[in-house]
């Protein structure tokens, strides 16, 4: 029964990831197994292998790594652009990498987090390729053939391409997107212990659960229902935008007691002790529905 619960959850959030398909969408055909993956990144959680000869329809190239497709059962994920998987040729002009050099030594990691993802050590003085200002406080690079992050505080550079636009115009929506991904991607990895924050292995409350998601993208926050309730600005649940905390009181006695991410569509993401682990619920009927207290932004 977990396991079909699950199943269910990652089918919710990969459809979740999907815009409306724009006419003329470029058909493609994967020529070699590749994962197919809830966020672009390495560190995104694996869905499934689509197989050699299998069809997809690219939606969009989020950057010069991965491509962002649509399966022939509908679900939404990324894929490596690494053209021995597909022979999708993106039309975009991608902008001329600059220069930078390392301040002071600094850990290289395959993605824009602070988690179990260290490549290596670049000590002070390097000069590496920055190929992007990811956002403000990671820079994508070339280090000598390997891709990877640094932290934006040890290296000093110009002329550097910022994070190629998403199409929301927005940097709160880039973000809210980006925190959701993470999200995600703890699918099946994480479980639920009341009252844990053990990131090492991955065992969180629901609270521990929203405060490292958040952490991951720079937003910090106190451990707790009890601070997160009171943490950024208020908003009505008719005006939820992606990225917003929504809280719940399961006890029914007037205390708040549970805390989601909340990720459009009357969909929200969070740890549930009744899962184990992280799933993806309503808001707009049911149990939850019932149980729903109030909401915060802190984008």
């Amino acid at each position: 029964m977990k396991m079909k619960k699950r199943i269910a959850a990652s089918v919710i959030a990969l459809s979740l990831l999907a815009p409306s398909t724009a006419l003329g969408a470029y058909q493609a055909e994967v020529t070699y197994g590749v994962n197919f993956r809830w966020a672009p990144s390495t560190d995104g959680g694996i869905h499934r292998m689509l197989n050699k000869g299998e069809p997809v329809q690219v939606i969009e190239q989020v950057n010069n790594y991965w491509l962002k497709v649509k399966t022939q059962e509908g679900m939404v994920g990324y894929i490596s652009a690494d053209d021995k998987y597909t022979k999708y040729v993106s039309s975009a002009v991608t902008s001329p990498a600059s220069s930078g050099t390392i301040t002071s030594s600094v850990n290289f990691r395959s993605a824009p987090r602070v988690a179990n993802n260290q490549i290596g050590l670049i000590r002070k003085g390097t000069v590496v390729q920055v190929l992007e200002v990811t956002n403000s406080y990671w820079v994508k690079i070339n280090h000598n053939g390997t891709v990877g992050y640094i932290s934006s505080n040890y290296i000093s550079h110009s002329g550097a391409p910022s994070q190629p636009s998403t199409g929301s115009g927005s940097t709160s929506s880039a973000k809210a997107d980006a925190i959701i991904a993470t999200a995600q991607s703890l699918s099946g990895k994480v479980t639920y212990s009341y009252g844990v924050r053990n990131p090492s292995r991955w065992i969180f409350d629901c609270s521990s659960f929203t405060q490292y998601v958040y952490g991951q993208h720079g937003v910090s926050m106190k451990w707790g229902t009890r601070y997160q309730q009171h943490e950024g600005s208020a908003v009505s649940k008719s005006n939820l935008k992606r990225g917003d905390l929504v809280f719940f009181d399961t006890n029914s006695n007037g205390s708040i007691n549970h805390v989601g991410i909340y990720m459009g569509g009357g969909q929200f993401i969070h740890n549930k002790p009744s899962s184990n682990g992280v799933a993806i619920d309503t808001l707009n009927s049911g149990y939850w529905q019932d149980k729903y207290v109030k909401a915060r932004r802190v984008l």
